[in-house]
């Protein structure tokens, strides 16, 4: 029997969500050094060397044992063009200065016996250089139990889903810091849009390059061939980039094959009072546009009107035919008289 982890994740959340299947709830213990007067996520001005703690309640929901996975997590942005918390080791993701996980030193298992709560500290000491703008992200609570298992409509296959909450901190220097978030334009690829049932799309590598939130993010993107013609948009509003981070936006082709050639794109992004436009000329090989086209249903509309055509001439042949064979038979029978 086969079994798929599916995760769902509640970002930045209030304890209520936990009431929503994860079996836990996480509560925040006000901090003196609180920059807001936030009491959903920790939002903490320091300074560099300074040590200290947070401290959170985590508790048991339920009447049996539940086993914890805890991260400090730095936020990304995802393909989609959200932030999220969920991944620990994040690579080409960030370029952030520092990583959360570098900073916070968190126990990495908890267990809680049934309807028990524990209160969580966890130690930290700040980098010895400061830092522009702010460090963003989470402390990601993962249950290691699996959920209720869901049958699918594959024999022998079944999902089972992981619950998760994320506690979301800031790290500031300045209560409010005067770094701005930057969009810059590092590369074009090809791909697959899944928000478009994986339609064939053209990608744009955007990256926020500073330590700052990017939201209230509008992207339009356009593909021109070479003779300058528009041949397909896609324009998203509301999305959101994590501090020095990076995602693909994605230009689909209305889930049509995407041909090998020349293109021009062209990107408007617009943020509060903040815009910026992007203008690449990019060329898509054949290998390109096949791999992309391999889950693009084929055309067949051209073999209905194939068939459509034959069968009129059919038609037409057979008419004439009985039109023939009525003449040579009108013929034979005024011989005969």
């Amino acid at each position: 029997m086969f079994s798929l982890l599916a995760g769902l994740l509640w970002l930045t959340v209030p304890v209520r969500a936990a009431t929503n299947g994860a079996g836990f709830a996480v509560q925040l213990v006000k901090n003196s050094r609180q920059s807001t007067a936030t009491s959903s996520y920790f939002d903490l001005q320091v300074k560099p060397n300074q040590t200290g703690t947070v401290q959170m309640r985590v508790v048991n929901l339920t009447q049996k044992t539940v086993r914890l996975q805890l991260n400090a997590n730095t936020g990304y942005t995802t393909s989609n063009g959200v932030e999220a918390y969920d991944k620990a080791t994040l690579g080409e993701l960030s370029t952030a200065k520092y990583q959360l996980k570098t900073i916070f030193k968190v126990p990495h298992k908890i267990t809680l016996a049934p309807a028990a709560s524990k209160l969580i500290t966890i130690p930290y000491t700040m980098p010895a250089d400061s830092f522009n703008g702010i460090l963003e992200g989470a402390f990601y609570f993962l249950n290691l139990d699996k959920g209720p298992a869901q049958t699918t409509n594959q024999k022998g296959f079944q999902i089972h889903n992981r619950y998760a909450l994320a506690l979301g901190v800031v790290l500031r220097e300045h209560k409010t810091p005067k770094v701005k978030p930057d969009l810059a334009l590092t590369g074009m690829t090809t791909g697959s849009d899944q928000q478009s049932k994986f339609s064939p799309a053209i990608g744009v590598k955007l990256a926020n390059t500073q330590a700052q939130l990017l939201t209230h993010l509008k992207i339009d993107g356009r593909v021109y061939d070479a003779t300058g013609q528009l041949q397909f948009k896609t324009v998203r509003k509301d999305l959101g980039m994590a501090p020095n981070s990076n995602f693909t936006y994605l230009i689909n082709t209305k889930n049509q094959r995407l041909a090998a050639g020349k293109y021009r794109v062209r990107v408007v992004a617009t943020a509060h009072q903040q815009r910026w436009v992007f203008t690449r000329y990019f060329t898509v090989t054949k290998s390109q546009a096949n791999k992309v086209n391999q889950q693009v249903p084929r055309d067949w509309h051209w073999l209905w009107w194939f068939l459509i055509i034959v069968v009129i001439l059919l038609i037409i042949l057979l008419i004439w035919l009985a039109y023939r064979y009525g003449q040579r038979k009108g013929q034979q029978q005024s011989k005969q008289k």
